[in-house]
């Protein structure tokens, strides 16, 4: 979170995914290739991009194919809890390699695309604008005034100082 507070929220999205710490809670590590675990894919639309009402089901279900191989270990092994000094490990083997279909874009999706496709979206960048609003100013904002920052916000290419000096 420090190393990434003031840069991009993209690249914030993706070192918080793949944290093992993350990964674990929402039980992505037993998210694999046949049987696709849906929790973490649904928490990352509803709790830190999209927000309720901007993504229907079948996006959670192909996003959750899209992040099937996404675990944590030590070294090269897997472990039960992350502990100590695990790390995030993509294994391909447990990877859903087909094509899939999120928020309309359509193509062999892995976990950094469908990242990328939730951060391009217009609702990520209102969304957040409105969490970080209420979180440093004032509870139930203007629409007008949130639609305005998350509009400066967008179209820094969600650069996290440009929000927060908004």
């Amino acid at each position: 979170l420090r190393e990434n507070c003031l840069g991009t929220f993209r690249n914030l999205l993706l070192s918080v995914s793949k944290d093992p710490a993350m990964l674990y809670w929402l039980d992505n590590q037993f998210n694999v290739k046949g049987k696709p675990n849906e929790n973490f894919a649904r928490e990352v639309m509803e709790l830190f991009t999209l927000g309720i009402g901007n993504y229907s089901e079948k996006d959670v279900q192909e996003a959750a194919r899209a992040f099937t191989g996404w675990t944590y270990g030590v070294g090269r092994r897997t472990i039960d809890k992350p502990r100590g000094p695990s790390q995030f490990q993509f294994r391909a083997e447990l990877h859903d390699s087909g094509t899939k279909s999120v928020l309309g874009n359509t193509g062999n999706f892995d976990g950094d695309d469908v990242c990328g496709i939730l951060v391009g979206h217009p609702a990520t960048a209102e969304f957040i604008t409105k969490k970080m609003w209420e979180w440093f100013a004032y509870q139930k904002p203007e629409p007008e005034l949130i639609k305005r920052l998350a509009a400066e916000f967008r179209n820094s290419g969600l650069n996290i100082k440009v929000l927060v000096k908004s």
